[in-house]
């Protein structure tokens, strides 16, 4: 609980930084696409996906939404629905930063270097 708490602390400060010219809803829209794209990427392993979902999305959305969305995951895990894991969080900001710093342009990146990163 205190490093979802520490979480949020690092979070808020940056949800001021960024730009609000996306759509609030941006990442919510898109995740449906992002779950079917890497479904089709036969790459298995949970690491993996939470790092090319969370590139994906930032490929079309405000990097603050997509951190959001992978903390709001975790913590509904937490609420019994998943397993939880500070290392789920690390794989998504993983991916957040690939699209960021413009390390991966395109999906096929986002799914390359995830599954260099992650694959077992």
């Amino acid at each position: 609980m205190k490093t979802i708490i520490l979480l949020f602390a690092i979070l808020i400060p940056q949800a001021r930084a960024e730009s609000t010219d996306k759509n609030l809803l941006c990442s919510y829209r898109n995740i449906p696409a992002a779950q079917t794209w890497v479904d089709e990427q036969r790459n298995s392993y949970d690491k993996f996906k939470h790092c090319a979902v969370s590139c994906y999305l930032t490929l079309r959305c405000s990097a603050m939404q997509v951190r959001t969305v992978g903390v709001l995951k975790e913590i509904r895990d937490l609420l019994g629905y998943g397993n939880p894991e500070i290392a789920d969080i690390k794989a998504d900001f993983y991916g957040v930063k690939l699209a960021k710093r413009k390390i991966a342009r395109h999906d096929e990146d986002c799914s390359r270097i995830c599954d260099e990163r992650y694959r077992p």
